[in-house]
């Protein structure tokens, strides 16, 4: 028996990026709520019943347990992510290239910015948190399976990245002890994002 349809296997990549925008509106409320709620009887009833709440945070064409799925699914996805016996992807080098930059930006953090910009510090190495995990999807998308999707997910790291860029850049201004560190980040990020054009630009090409 084949495979049952789903609504998204008709979804272009505009159509996907409406959906992670909506992913990362649930992702955000779902982290907004966990405080107040955490260790209470029910925890996770509580949060899906602010989620549920919020019409527009319910996955298109799901119901009240789209969101368990969609909260069980993360978590293994979390748990799958790295495979070590899996043959690299084409574009793997820029996960690395992405994760070399990130720890150089945690030891520059902790060792050179002063202690009032302590939070922007960490604000960026979460949103090189985010472009990794972002650009991890992307790479590690099958092109063929789900090329729609990885079409919204590569344009979606292309916007993580022109954020981060703009938060060093600033940072760099605030602090001038580290510009030179904050703008060589900056170059090295603009050829992450001409890697990542690249291979947009192939999965384009291709029929």
């Amino acid at each position: 028996m084949g495979d049952i349809p789903r609504p998204q296997d008709s979804w272009n990549e505009y159509r996907w990026e409406q959906e992670i925008r909506r992913d990362e509106r649930r992702i955000s409320c779902y982290y907004r709520e966990l405080p107040a709620c955490l260790d209470l009887p029910g925890e996770e009833d509580m949060i899906f019943s602010s989620l549920l709440s919020q019409p527009d945070l319910v996955p298109i064409g799901g119901n009240a347990d789209s969101l368990r799925v969609w909260h069980s699914e993360s978590e293994e996805e979390d748990d799958d992510e790295f495979d070590a016996g899996a043959p690299a992807r084409t574009g793997s080098e820029i996960i690395d290239q992405l994760d070399r930059l990130a720890v150089e930006w945690n030891v520059l953090s902790v060792t050179r910015l002063r202690a009032d910009f302590e939070l922007p510090g960490l604000g960026i190495s979460c949103a090189y948190g985010k472009l990794l995990a972002r650009t991890a999807d992307f790479i590690n998308l099958d092109d063929k399976d789900d090329r729609a999707l990885k079409l919204s997910l590569g344009k979606r790291a292309l916007s993580d990245l022109n954020e981060l860029t703009g938060e060093l850049e600033r940072l760099g201004r605030e602090q001038r002890s580290i510009k030179v560190q904050a703008l060589l980040h900056v170059e090295m990020l603009s050829h992450v994002r001409e890697r990542l054009l690249d291979q947009l630009q192939r999965i384009r090409e291709q029929q």
